[in-house]
């Protein structure tokens, strides 16, 4: 089986550094961005739930969480207001939040 993961084995689990080294560093490398791993993508998924105002304790289910404590040490670290501005500078003032919508209607 050839493919954008290879050598793993049919039907066996993907490994980290499999995902890495062969799909997310390139990914990040071609789009100019440094690199970075796994995790930023549950910090980034725990704030999007948190600012689309999902129930704390939900959350903290999907995290797999013990306690809210916990979760609460993922959330909040990046003001909104402060992503938008630079996505925005980096991307030619390309507003976000009207992106986003664009793209699911």
């Amino acid at each position: 089986m050839t493919g954008f993961f290879d050598g793993r084995k049919v039907g066996g689990p993907l490994l980290e550094t499999t995902i890495l080294s062969q799909g997310l560093h390139p990914a990040l490398k071609t789009l100019g961005l440094p690199k970075g791993g796994l995790h930023g993508f549950r910090r980034g998924c725990n704030r999007r739930w948190e600012l689309a105002g999902i129930n704390p304790a939900v959350i903290r289910q999907q995290m797999g969480h013990t306690s809210t404590r916990m979760t609460m040490l993922y959330s909040g670290e990046i003001p909104l207001d402060q992503i938008q501005s630079e996505y925005s500078n980096k991307n030619g003032n390309v507003v976000l939040e009207t992106m986003e919508t664009e793209a699911a209607a």
